[in-house]
This record gives structure tokens, C-alpha cells and sequence, in this order.
């Protein structure tokens, strides 16, 4: 899919300009009326009667005269009264344009709706929703605007750098997608009047060291803060973390931006980076300098192609009564987070010339590239509404016709390649994939991408786009959305015969999200005990014999008791807990504390990632808070005390309830007597990684667990070199169902937010299941022999059993035999037949053999699960034998 359509109302919203007059069709009745002239009336005229009637003249022309100018002052007052600013929407008059070959207003008008270029990949301005619906405070502008002028909107999602030869194109009316007017941007097209102006502060403590920001390297290894959905925190992310000039980890995003100045002046962050305004005013308020200004400034506004006034005019005209409504800055305030003091109001724009469409020689332009969306060839989504499902870990193919809608042809160096998703993992694994053929423009292209369904249950929204040669992205952008469903059960573990020497309990197998559980454990004659999640390292997580532990999974897991005995056996015990979502509360989608055993006086390092409608965040210990009103994304450094098991906390509350956390570090004595304190991790380190069991059928499941720890940032699981798992967390599980038989290969791979990398194998032999028997168990009585009916009171039946033999009745002798059904084959042999002669009803003996010979030249089966009807067919594919089932 490509498009979403928003119609407008079928009534003429508030707003609507005004229509064009509708002119009454005019009759010429002349050809059907006669006139009669009469004869003409013999007058006598004095000189008194022609002074009257000249009078009479003037005194006629005086009124009409003073009629005429009633009539044009009461026309002024109207137009005036009309026109006027203010109010609650009035209409926007339709200013005709001068150059009658500008048809760009009448164009949209006549259309009844606005196509409008954006690119979906640019939060907080134009993103897609939970929903997959496009959002954001450009989309939500265009859409006001839009309903001023009395049409709807069609959003097109496109690649950003193609938007300009979308609009010269006539693909779109006008592009709107946070684009700053440049120089080298008003060369090549219009622009309306700045619906959005910004810029950034840089703010460091008083007393830092630092003294200028100039760039973006200037801000390489600082911990910088940002507010949560804020341009602030996309620019840096994009340009800072994803560019690799700093680690992810020293990007910390919080709910609010006065938190993030609160956490700069504790000292917690190197740089706090907000908008101008707020940011001079906490220099004002003490304790903090700006640093450094105008990296990212946004002077925004909508574009249109050349030479477009007429549709521009009446984009600045409703741009401008939302400037009056006050409307502008309530979007503002609603999808960019600023107050409503630190908005700054675009200054009134100087009229520009518009620019005038140039006349090129077409044997000397350059081409240029374009891609429309036609159609889904398969899995169709239903605009997302509906999306198919694939079960995990399958693969398949995505198909969509596209039409090459620029001036250059695609060649083979041309490709679709996946550009974003709804969630990690949204790319399924797919891979660049070119074109297969010379397509001029014009031309429309089937497109295929081979894809695996990803192993964790959920919608998956994967976005694609064209590239040509330089790798240079163009036109729609098209998707592939799926629904993976939950997982069959795995193939069960052989468990160990129950011990009365251990007692392992938990207060609740059934909680809320966010809510906590207890369990308990008695253990006799043990060496060792461990007690972990599943995915955990079960090495790391030794336990005392008789002990309690409080667990607050975010989803559900299952929790081991792991007991060792003094002659080496091992016993374990299982418990899962259900965690049903808590609609409302923040979700907690990562907490982590590594590594799980320290020496006293090493350092825990703690990580954390809340999402959702957030209030607090707090980070905390059994002995102490660590981080009060803490990011809802952020990091830090913990140093132990005295040999003891440390809990680690988070605890994140919002306006719909609460949820938490936790997490255990092992702190041992230390080896000497001088602890040194533990540095970062510097590099990737998997502690476990496991699946089980190692063997199994075609159709059934394996269970893979991991963890991981060190400086892992990224964890991803790929099978037979195929992603199947992105951005796994450091601690998790899956299953994976197998339909092929052979050798699958898993591998995990740990990355640092640096990219560098550690993996390990595990490998899962998977064998051919035995033939499924379709037939086994089951009874049929025949209805039909070589396409014809049976002999009146005959009955012919057959019984097919599990093991492979046969029996029935031909209509007069019991016979047996044996038989292999399987994948819609059948193979009779070794009929054997009672010889008794049985005259009546004529032509029974006969209608018995013609039976038993059907029965040896079946090759082939149809049995309908819905009916019971069973067909055989010979090896010419004629059907000879037609059963419907019965009960045995």
C-alpha cells in the first residue's frame, strides 16, 4: 500500500471558498414569437407639452443616477462585510489569478481534494501512528488548511529528496514535510509564507569547561539531555547518534524540558539542548551558560512548483487566518512541545516574485526520476486496517506494481530497499533487491521481495523505497504489513521425576503489568541452588538454599529453580507467570544491571528505556534512591558496597498507573584488599545463549533463550544468515516453528551502540516427520464407479486402518487388502476376494470386479475434511471411485 485518503465532508465545511456563480442556461425564443405591430396612434404635440416632457427626462436621469450609486455602496458594504478578518473560520474569497494559464488552484478545486507530497519518517512533523495512520504537526497543518478551502487531502508518503520532483512532476499539489527555505531550494520551486520558525539553545553548567559548541562534533562523548518528542531529540538521534558520532548511551531523553535543565545543573549531564527561548531563560535563572546556538535552525514552509501563485495565494490565505485563529500556535503547542510564551511568530513575508516556470529544450534536460504506487499484487493490508497473517519465522514474498512515473529509465543498478518500520525487526529480513529489466517511463513493473515473518508475535509494518544508481532515494514509498500470531507450543522437555526436598513456590501466577510477584524456595540436601529467568544465565544467579525473591516482569516468563545435588544430578522446577498488559502505564521496555556478579566496591552499570505517557522515573536500590525524576531514557554507574545481593529498582508512574522493574547484581568479597573500582564495559559480551532441544520434527518448535551484557546495545538473532530478530534486548526468548527438514543454524549477535560485534552459534537438527495417513480410521460407503451410480440395493463399502490394511464389501464378497496414503498418493496392493456367486440384482458380480480393478488403478486422492467426500482418480487423472464418509 501507498496512499492514504481523507475525503471531505459532504457538506461544504466552514471555510469553503466561495463557488464560482451558476448561470440559468438562457432560451432564444425569436424563432417561435411573432410580433404585430400596430398602427401607429396620430399625436398632437404644443410647445408647453415639450418643455414638460424634458422635465420629466431630466428629473428621471437625476434618479436613476442616485439609484446606480445606492446600489454600488450597498455592494461595498456587503463585500467588506464578507471579507473581514477575525471570527471563527469566515470563508476565504478566491482571489482570480491575473495569469489565466495558472490552473493550479482550479486543479485541486476541481479534483475536490489537495495530493500532498510528505515523508512519513520525521517525527514530531509527519510520522504514522500506532494506527499506521500519517500524524504529526505538518499533517495535522496541511489537513487544517485543507478544510479552509473546502477540499480533502490525499497523503502521499515519498522519499524526501524526490518531493521536488514530485511537485514538477504533477505527481503532488504541494510538499510538506519540515522543509527549511534555502537559497538553492527557491531556484527550483515556490514556497508560502513560514508557518514555523525555531532554533535551538545549547546550554552547560556555569562552571563546565566547555565554552562553544559548534558542531556536531563539539558534542562527541557529552552526555547530552533532551526533551522526549521534541525536533531536538529526532535531529539529534539522526544526525549525532545515528551518524556514529556518539554513543547511544550518551544521548538521555526525558519527559519534560525543565528536567533536563534540573539534571544539567546536578551535574548528570555535560549538555542540555532545548529551544532558544526557555534556554535563555534558565541562563537567567543562574547555574547554566549557553554554549552555542543555530545548528539546527527551522524556517518551514510549504512548497509548491514553479509558478503556482494561484494555489499558493490560497495557501498563505488560510496560513494566515489560523495565524489569526490562534490555531497555528495551539499545533504548535500540541505536536512540538513548546509553551506557549517561547512560540515565536513568523514575521509577515515580503511578497516574492513567484518563480517562473523555465522553458527547457526537452533533447538537452536532464531526466529525472519518479515512482508511483499502482497496486498490491498480494498480502494486501487494507491500508493497514487488515493485515494478513504469516506465521513465524516463515518466509514469503511481498509483490507490488509500481509504475515508473519520471523521465529517467530504470536499468538494473536501480533497487528497492527497505528504509523504516513500525517496530526493530519491521525489515524481515529482507534485502536490497534490483530491478530485473529495462523499464522506460511510463512503463509499469511487478516488484517482489523475499521476506521472513519475524519470530515475536505482533503487527509488523516494513517501508520501502526506490533508489537509483547513486543510491539517491525517489518517489512513493510503498509497505508491506503483516501479522505474526502467537507461536504453537514448544516441543515439550523431558522433565526429571519430582523431589520431595524441594519446595518452590511464587504468591501469584496471573498479574497486571507492572505489578510484582514473591517466590519462595525451600531446598534440602543441595550443593547448589541458582534461581533465574528464562534467557538468563543460570551460572550467574546462585542462590542460598531457603530464600524469597520478589520479580516484576514486564511480560510473561518462566522462572527456574536450578538444584544441583552433592552426587552431581541436576533437578529443576519451573514456574511461568502471566503478565497481562496494563492499559495506560508506562511500559518499561528495557532495565538492565550488568554485570550480574561484582566484587565490593566495582561499579553496576544500569540502563533503562520507558515508553508511554510518563510522569517519574526513579532508579533505586534496597539501600538507596540513585536517580530521582530520572530520563525516561538514560543510563548510569552504581558503586557497591559490602558483600550482599543487591536489588535495583525502576519504578515509572504515569496518569494511567504504574510499573516497575527490577534487577539483581551478585556483590562478592573481594580477591584483594584494595578493590578497584570496574570500568565501562567496552565490549559486547554474551553470557548465555541456548535452544533446546537440539533435535526435532518437521512442524514442531524449539525454545531459544539468551543474555547478554557488557557494552551490548544491539542484540540481534538471525537463522540460516537471515535476520529473524531485531533489537532482541539484552535478556529474552523466543520460539521458532520448523517446517523444513535439515540443519538450521541460529545465530546471536551482540553489538556495542559503536558497532562492534560478537556472535555464537547454535544449531537445531530437524528431521522429516512422519507421513501424516489421511484415510487412517476412516469409513466410506461408494456412491459412484467410474462416473456412473451403483446397481439398485447394492452396497459397497471400505474401512481403512491405521496400519496400513484395508477391508470392505464389493456389493456381494468381503475382501481386505493393503494400502499407503499420503501427501494425495495412494497405492492399493494384495486384494484378496471371497468366491461367492451372487445372481441377484443383475450384474452385481460384474459391477464387484469393475470395483476391485478401480480400486487397483487408483493413483491419486481428494478427501474433503467439510463433507467426508472421498475421490479416487487413476494415473490419467479420470475419475474411478466416488466415497462419502460414514461413522465406523
Amino acid at each position: 500500500m501507498a496512499d492514504n485518503i481523507e475525503n471531505p465532508e459532504g457538506e461544504l465545511p466552514e471555510g469553503q471558498p466561495l463557488r464560482e456563480p451558476v448561470h440559468e442556461p438562457v432560451h432564444d425564443y425569436e424563432a417561435e414569437t411573432v410580433v404585430y405591430e400596430p398602427e401607429p396612434v396620430e399625436q398632437n404635440y404644443t410647445l408647453d407639452d415639450v418643455e414638460e416632457e424634458a422635465n420629466q427626462r431630466r428629473n428621471n436621469l437625476l434618479l436613476g443616477g442616485l439609484l446606480i450609486l445606492a446600489i454600488l455602496v450597498g455592494a461595498l458594504l456587503l463585500y467588506i462585510f464578507l471579507n473581514r478578518d477575525g471570527g471563527s473560520g469566515g470563508l476565504i474569497p478566491i482571489t482570480p489569478s491575473p495569469d489565466t494559464s495558472d490552473q493550479s488552484w482550479n486543479r485541486v478545486r476541481t479534483a475536490g481534494r489537495m495530493v500532498v507530497g510528505t515523508s512519513l519518517d520525521n517525527p514530531p512533523f509527519s510520522y504514522r501512528d500506532a494506527q499506521f495512520q500519517p500524524t504529526g504537526f505538518d499533517i495535522a497543518l496541511i489537513q487544517e488548511i485543507a478544510n479552509r478551502l473546502g477540499v480533502g487531502t490525499e497523503i502521499r508518503d515519498m522519499a524526501f529528496d524526490s518531493l521536488g520532483n514530485a511537485l514538477n512532476q504533477g505527481q503532488v499539489d504541494v510538499a510538506i514535510a519540515a522543509i527549511s527555505i534555502t537559497p538553492e531550494r527557491e531556484q527550483q520551486l515556490d514556497f508560502s509564507n513560514v508557518y514555523y520558525v525555531g532554533e535551538e539553545g545549547i546550554l552547560a553548567r556555569a562552571d563546565s569547561p566547555i565554552t562553544a559548541v559548534a558542531s556536531l562534533s563539539d558534542m562527541a562523548g557529552r552526555r547530552i539531555g533532551v526533551q522526549r518528542g521534541s525536533v531536538y531529540e529526532a535531529w539529534l538521534q539522526r544526525d549525532l547518534v545515528d551518524s556514529g558520532i556518539t554513543a547511544a548511551g550518551n544521548l538521555l531523553v526525558y519527559e519534560t524540558a525543565d528536567a533536563v535543565v534540573r539534571d544539567l545543573r546536578e551535574q548528570r549531564l555535560d549538555l542540555a539542548i532545548l529551544d532558544r527561548r526557555p534556554a535563555e531563560a534558565a541562563v537567567g535563572q543562574g547555574g547554566v551558560k549557553l554554549v552555542g546556538s543555530g545548528l539546527n535552525p527551522q524556517r518551514y514552509a510549504i512548497a509548491v512548483r514553479p509558478g503556482a501563485e494561484a494555489l499558493r495565494g490560497q495557501l498563505n490565505a488560510a496560513l494566515l487566518q489560523l495565524q489569526n485563529e490562534s490555531r497555528l500556535n495551539q499545533l504548535i503547542q500540541q505536536y512540538l512541545n513548546v509553551n506557549p510564551g517561547d512560540i515565536i511568530t513568523p514575521a509577515p513575508t515580503t511578497p516574492v516574485q513567484p518563480t517562473t516556470p523555465p522553458v527547457i529544450d526537452p533533447t538537452a534536460a536532464p531526466c529525472s526520476n519518479g515512482m508511483r504506487f499502482i497496486a498490491d499484487l498480494n498480502l494486501d493490508d487494507n491500508n493497514m486496517q487488515s493485515p494478513p497473517p504469516v506465521s513465524p519465522g516463515q518466509a514469503f514474498s511481498k509483490g507490488w506494481r509500481i509504475q515508473n512515473s519520471g523521465t529517467c529509465a530504470w536499468t538494473t543498478s536501480f533497487r528497492l530497499v527497505f528504509v523504516s518500520g513500525n517496530v526493530p525487526g519491521a525489515s524481515m529480513g529482507g534485502q536490497p533487491t534490483p530491478v530485473q529489466a529495462f523499464v522506460q517511463p511510463g512503463q509499469q513493473y511487478d516488484m517482489f521481495v523475499n521476506l521472513v515473518a519475524p519470530l515475536a508475535p505482533g503487527v509488523y509494518q516494513g517501508v520501502w523505497q526506490m533508489v537509483d544508481e547513486q543510491n539517491r532515494p525517489f518517489g512513493d514509498r510503498i509497505w508491506v504489513g503483516i501479522t505474526v500470531p502467537s507461536p504453537a507450543t514448544a516441543t515439550p522437555q523431558p522433565t526429571q521425576t519430582p523431589s520431595p526436598s524441594i519446595q518452590f513456590t511464587v504468591n501469584s501466577t496471573d498479574i497486571v503489568q507492572g505489578q510484582c510477584v514473591t517466590f519462595t524456595w525451600n531446598v534440602q540436601n543441595a550443593s547448589a541452588v541458582f534461581f533465574f529467568a528464562q534467557g538468563e544465565a543460570w551460572q550467574n544467579n546462585q542462590v542460598t538454599p531457603q530464600n524469597t525473591r520478589v520479580v516484576c516482569p514486564a511480560n510473561t516468563t518462566t522462572y527456574f529453580l536450578r538444584v544441583t545435588k552433592p552426587g552431581g544430578g541436576v533437578e529443576e522446577r519451573q514456574i511461568a507467570i502471566n503478565v497481562r498488559p496494563s492499559v495506560g502505564a508506562p511500559v518499561i521496555a528495557l532495565f538492565n544491571a550488568s554485570p550480574a556478579q561484582v566484587t565490593a566496591g566495582q561499579c553496576v552499570q544500569l540502563q533503562w528505556d520507558v515508553q508511554g505517557s510518563v510522569t517519574r522515573v526513579t532508579v533505586s536500590n534496597q539501600f538507596r534512591v540513585i536517580w530521582d525524576n530520572a530520563p525516561v531514557r538514560g543510563n548510569t554507574q552504581d558503586c557497591t558496597g559490602a558483600p550482599a545481593t543487591v536489588e535495583y529498582r525502576l519504578q515509572a508512574t504515569g496518569p494511567g498507573g504504574a510499573s516497575q522493574a527490577l534487577g539483581y547484581v551478585n556483590v562478592v568479597s573481594p580477591a584483594t584488599a584494595t578493590p578497584v573500582p570496574t570500568a565501562v564495559p567496552s565490549e559486547p559480551i554474551i553470557d548465555a545463549f541456548e535452544i533446546t532441544p537440539t533435535q526435532i520434527q518437521t512442524g514442531q518448535c524449539v525454545q531459544i533463550s539468551w543474555r547478554a551484557s557488557g557494552a551490548t546495545w544491539l542484540v540481534r538473532l538471525l537463522r540460516n544468515n537471515v535476520l529473524v530478530l531485531d533489537n532482541a534486548g539484552l535478556t529474552g526468548s523466543a520460539q521458532d516453528c520448523l517446517q523444513t527438514a535439515g540443519t538450521i543454524v541460529y545465530q546471536l549477535v551482540a553489538s556495542t551502540a559503536g558497532g562492534q560485534s560478537t556472535s555464537r552459534d547454535q544449531s537445531v537438527l530437524v528431521t522429516e516427520a512422519p507421513p501424516v495417513n489421511p484415510l487412517a480410521g476412516k469409513s466410506f460407503d461408494l456412491a459412484a464407479l467410474n462416473n456412473n451410480p451403483l446397481i439398485t440395493d447394492t452396497l459397497i463399502s471400505v474401512t481403512f486402518d491405521a496400519d496400513g490394511r484395508m477391508n470392505g464389501n464389493g456389493g456381494c464378497n468381503n475382501f481386505s487388502g493393503r494400502y499407503t496414503a499420503e501427501n494425495g498418493t495412494i497405492t492399493v496392493t494384495d486384494i484378496s476376494i471371497g468366491r461367492v456367486m451372487c445372481v441377484i440384482p443383475e450384474g452385481v458380480m460384474e459391477q464387484e470386479q469393475a470395483f476391485i480393478d478401480a480400486l487397483r488403478a487408483a493413483v491419486v486422492f481428494e478427501l474433503s475434511p467439510d463433507n467426508g467426500l472421498l475421490i479416487m482418480r487413476n494415473i490419467v487423472r479420470d475419475e474411478v471411485l466416488r466415497f462419502t464418509g460414514r461413522a465406523r
